[in-house]
């Protein structure tokens, strides 16, 4: 037998509304990172599920997983079961793409979530990786690997010499200890895509001071799920019943 240790999860799962860590919980933690990365309340919604999602979605609850996190609401929440309800509330449309034949290299339980927001789009892919652990790999086009654990800075940037440099010293003025740093172009010159893990409590003024380096074209700070889940929005009528 392998030496490892037991953690609860392994011997209860998580906390969470509905069947299934992977195709419940997973699903509404992307889905609420996704909110998050778009800096904005959606609007509209394109949610393609693939492999094993896109076979299983409708008795695992996961378009209704999804729409919860995009509406801000995690699975922890009960709000979750009417998550459908709450989105005609709130106006956002939405519409729900299963797509048998997945991409090679896609991940069984894979989201795809296409939203808009005004003037702002989002084209986001996460896996769902069992547990309710999740891993954001696509944004924008951008190959990244999040997984929510830690508060994140992503820095749209020219592709320049120096850049990187500016973060990673305008950080350790503040005294942010970066845990992990990774960086994503399409092309060599092009706009690239910084990813700055921090530890600890990301201050959203240092977004501000972060764009205000040269080179940097665009900076969002997205939340763990942790925090987000203890100061994310709710959406309105958050007392309705089912």
């Amino acid at each position: 037998m392998p030496d490892r240790s037991l953690g609860l999860l392994d011997v209860f799962g998580p906390v969470m509304i509905g069947p299934s860590s992977s195709h419940t919980a997973g699903v509404a933690r992307i889905a609420f990172a996704a909110r998050s990365v778009l800096a904005a309340r959606v609007e509209r919604a394109r949610i393609s599920f693939y492999g094993s999602l896109a076979r299983t979605w409708r008795g695992h609850g996961s378009d209704k997983a999804a729409i919860a996190g995009l509406l801000g609401i995690l699975p922890e929440d009960e709000r979750l079961s009417f998550s459908p309800e709450l989105a005609s509330r709130e106006g956002l449309v939405y519409e729900i793409l299963p797509v048998l034949e997945s991409p090679p290299g896609y991940h069984p339980n894979t989201v795809v979530l296409e939203l808009a927001a005004g003037e702002r789009r989002l084209y986001l892919r996460g896996a769902s990786v069992g547990g309710g652990k999740i891993l954001i790999q696509s944004i924008d086009g951008f190959q990244t690997a999040l997984d929510g654990s830690l508060d994140a800075f992503l820095v749209l940037h020219r592709d320049e010499v120096g850049v990187i440099a500016l973060v990673a010293s305008l950080l350790a003025r503040e005294r942010v200890n970066i845990a992990q740093l990774s960086s994503h172009r399409r092309d060599k010159g092009e706009e690239a895509l910084l990813v700055v893990e921090v530890d600890g409590s990301a201050a959203r003024g240092m977004a501000e001071a972060i764009r205000g380096l040269k080179g940097v074209l665009d900076v969002v700070l997205v939340p763990s799920i942790a925090s987000g889940a203890r100061a994310g929005p709710a959406p309105r009528g958050e007392g309705a019943g089912r």
